[in-house]
């Protein structure tokens, strides 16, 4: 009787221990939105040039892939976007995942491009992947990396 009493007490304990384990706390709510919010803002800085903003939300390490596949720092990034004529009517991101991994953080989704350059439609559906990490309390981009999305 004690070795079933003392059984029943350790497969309860092993139960709970496993329950909790299963329970890890996954990264809040809030936190997630905070990085949409986060990559909406990098998104609508860039549609409208605003280049202060986007000194504020990107790590001084940040790194960029566009499209063509070239990597540019976070100068060259500030700089072609000073440099851009292109008129943005729209951009949207959709379809966003957010994994959280401590002080780090990857945004993934899609955005669609109403834009024109030089009378010509340079829009179009993107794929991204946005790394952010968190440094002194505060979330900021440390690589973008873009794909267009072919059409069918």
């Amino acid at each position: 009787m004690k070795r079933i009493l003392l059984l029943s007490l350790l497969v309860i304990a092993l139960q709970s221990l496993v329950l909790a384990q299963g329970k890890e706390k996954p990264a809040s709510d809030q936190v997630r939105q905070d990085l949409l919010k986060l990559t909406d803002q990098i998104t609508t800085a860039k549609s409208k040039k605003d280049v202060a903003r986007l000194e504020r939300l990107l790590a001084d390490d940040f790194i960029l892939t566009n499209p063509a596949g070239f990597v540019a720092s976070k100068s060259e990034y500030l700089d072609g976007v000073k440099a851009d004529t292109a008129t943005y009517e729209s951009v949207t991101n959709h379809d966003q995942v957010v994994n959280v991994y401590d002080n780090a953080a990857v945004v993934t989704g899609s955005t669609i491009v109403k834009a024109r350059f030089a009378g010509n439609d340079i829009g179009g559906e993107f794929r991204f992947t946005n790394v952010f990490i968190k440094r002194h309390d505060a979330w900021q981009c440390a690589a973008t990396q873009l794909t267009r999305v072919a059409q069918q």
